[in-house]
């Protein structure tokens, strides 16, 4: 029990109140015997032997309850790796993992070195997660599109103000509590001019983080989703972001704008449309291979450019799917066209499809770059300049680390929460997994590309305009994505049959809504975007 309140803070009390106690004591003493007279020798000593009787007492006491309570963690340096934090008797930390098994080892690993006291990896299927009662779970990593699946299942809680006070200090009433100010606790390896706190973090590592106005998760990533190309003119597109920047934007204009586009292109590639039309159709048949999310990402990447920007999927007053507008069978045909350009890139993971642009191999990909920075083996010695088109879509697919609703060990869930925000873990785990990024630093320009130093010029410049009205990240959203892609996929066979699908699809989304429960659905889509705030 007393764990749950924190053993430290207790410790810190006791010994401060003693240590106060002791130090008044001697200095009242001493001041008395500066005074003392022969006549009153006799009552100065019974005066001192009842001092020393008290201070007996209270070191006595002090001595008891320094014993009594755990002592804090030893400073972890990098002279002394053998102080460690926790117990090795205390039962396991539950760590619940949800789409990220790639992290199990270095966890476990890294862990180990830091703590006596062990972790156990439980795998989840996200699948289930819906139809499961919340476990008692420690910490939870899932993907950020998952959030209010968790909270609306009362899988997790907020982040608690002495994490985001460690992290480096959190905003109430307008004020910033211990902003840039070293937590007391020793285990605390960040200096005063450490740039990991909360008050660091982008906008797009805030919004992902974010959820009924609480924040939900400590985020590891938010990469965006960003549209790389070689040897296409991209002019059309960057007029079109620049009226969506004025907020002079229209359907009239953006259709004009991808239709110029796609047919610049489409002129650009024209001996070989034929080829690419015949490998989009093998690629189609390999459905094995198909990544059904990050085609859908794409074409909501699409969807970001259209007057349903700030619209997003689903009405939240009505509560009923909006896929039956012109816009989205209008986008879902210019996905056809894109797939054509570069059918090699349309149904690839996201790292995947920016790497062969990347090397060369490819002239366009919507996804975002290894996250590690380093320079690639080589490139096609005929490739034309990358670029990059300025849009920028958060898709919520970076990870989040959340304490879980039901944890028994708070005061280690904490530290194992702030031990995962280490610069040096967050390396360690990026190694693995392209949905982890490290803080934004000044990169050495011999080790990092140029094209992810670009990547990261373009967040930084627009991951304050984009929103997350466009991301499904509402409870239960994983079904109606599931049909989404099945249009999509259809659709790419039959772009002709744009519109109809759409209509079949949204009738699908209206089974679903109903399952779901408009009333939750209509909380989640509230808490999500804001507006419950």
């Amino acid at each position: 029990m007393l764990e749950w309140v924190g053993l430290e803070k207790i410790q810190w009390i006791v010994q401060d109140f003693y240590t106060s106690r002791f130090a008044e004591s001697l200095e009242t003493c001493q001041m008395e015997s500066q005074k003392i007279s022969p006549a009153n020798a006799l009552g100065s000593q019974i005066a001192r032997r009842a001092w020393l009787r008290g201070s007996f007492s209270l070191g006595c006491s002090l001595l008891v309850s320094l014993a009594g309570c755990p002592g804090k963690a030893p400073d972890r340096t990098k002279n002394d790796a053998a102080g460690k934090v926790g117990r090795g008797d205390l039962p396991p930390l539950k760590i619940g993992i949800i789409d990220c098994d790639e992290l199990s080892e270095v966890l476990q690993s890294r862990w180990q070195e830091y703590s006596d006291q062990p972790i156990e990896l439980i795998r989840l299927d996200r699948l289930k997660v819906s139809t499961q009662d919340s476990p008692s779970l420690d910490v939870i990593l899932y993907p950020a599109n998952f959030l209010g699946t968790l909270v609306e299942k009362d899988w997790i809680a907020p982040l608690p103000s002495l994490l985001l006070e460690r992290l480096g200090g959190e905003k109430q009433n307008g004020d910033k509590r211990n902003a840039g100010k070293k937590s007391p606790s020793p285990m605390n390896l960040d200096s005063e001019e450490s740039s990991q706190g909360i008050e660091s973090w982008s906008s797009r590592w805030r919004s992902v983080a974010h959820y009924n106005g609480k924040s939900m998760g400590l985020p590891l990533g938010a990469p965006c989703w960003v549209a790389a190309v070689r040897g296409l003119d991209i002019e059309p597109l960057k007029r079109l972001h620049q009226a969506i920047a004025s907020n002079q934007n229209s359907p009239e204009l953006a259709s004009k704008s991808f239709e110029a586009f796609l047919q610049k292109s489409e002129s650009t590639l024209q001996d070989s449309l034929g080829a690419r039309q015949a490998l989009l159709a093998e690629k189609l048949n390999d459905l094995p291979s198909i990544d059904r999310r990050a085609l859908v990402e794409r074409f909501l990447w699409l969807m970001t450019t259209s007057e349903s920007r700030y619209r997003g999927l689903i009405d939240p007053y009505k509560v009923t799917a909006r896929l039956g507008l012109p816009e989205f069978a209008r986008n879902a045909r210019f996905l056809h066209r894109l797939a054509l350009i570069e059918p090699t890139t349309i149904l690839a993971s996201p790292v995947e499809a920016w790497e062969r642009v990347a090397e060369g191999q490819a002239v366009f990909g919507i996804g975002w770059p290894r996250t590690d920075g380093f320079q690639r083996a080589g490139l096609a010695s005929d490739s034309k300049p990358l670029q990059l088109i300025p849009f920028l879509y958060n898709g919520a697919q970076g990870l989040l680390a959340s304490l879980g609703r039901k944890t028994r060990q708070s005061s280690m869930s904490i530290e194992f929460m702030h031990w995962l925000h280490r610069e040096d873990n967050r390396a360690a785990l990026q190694a693995k997994s392209p949905r982890i990024e490290v803080l934004e630093i000044e990169n050495d320009t011999n080790r990092v590309r140029e094209d992810y130093r670009d990547y990261q010029t373009l967040q930084r410049l627009e991951a304050g305009n984009s929103t997350l009205d466009m991301t499904p990240r509402f409870v239960d959203a994983d079904a109606l994505i599931d049909g989404l892609a099945d249009a999509l996929l259809d659709i790419l066979t039959n772009p002709e049959s744009a519109s109809a699908r759409f209509e079949q699809c949204k009738l699908q989304w209206a089974q679903s809504i109903d399952s779901i429960g408009p009333e939750s659905l209509r909380r989640s889509l509230e808490r999500g975007t804001g507006l419950s705030n």
